[in-house]
């Protein structure tokens, strides 16, 4: 998550921030801020979802774009389209997606069946999305075989 760690990084810089006041914000220890920024542990989706609640809305949706490059699997990085948004619709996001939560046989292993899963509900409910979480799995079910 290389990218993910510099926008984060910058973001601390720039705004004067420290590791302990991130932290703070996030309701987690500065040690685990300091794993995430070395890239030794990645940040999880309820982390995510409190730092993206802390920082101001028109940084949101560079720290998303970041995160969610690092999470598109090596070699597919030409099939996934990820555009920022315009800040102002991001405040808008709700939890209606989960009528629609894509379903993966069970052969999946669980970690990754979990990321396939949060880089569904991040990105756009588009039929392109689908059909790259189905390449993907398709590639994974391969490679047990």
């Amino acid at each position: 998550m290389h990218r993910f760690r510099t926008v984060l990084s910058k973001f601390i810089r720039e705004n004067n921030w420290t590791q302990q006041q991130l932290a703070s914000r996030l309701d987690a220890d500065q040690a685990t801020v300091s794993r995430w920024l070395s890239g030794r542990v990645e940040m999880g989706a309820s982390s995510l979802q409190r730092l993206l609640a802390e920082i101001p809305l028109e940084h949101r949706s560079l720290m998303l774009e970041a995160y969610l490059r690092d999470c598109v699997p090596d070699g597919f990085e030409d099939l996934v389209q990820i555009t920022p948004a315009n800040p102002s619709t991001l405040a808008d996001h709700g939890d209606s997606h989960k009528a629609d939560e894509p379903k993966f046989p069970e052969p999946l292993e669980p970690e990754l069946r979990k990321r396939l899963v949060y880089f569904a509900h991040m990105v756009t409910r588009s039929p392109d999305v689908r059909k790259l979480l189905d390449v993907v799995y398709r590639l994974a079910s391969k490679r047990k075989a």
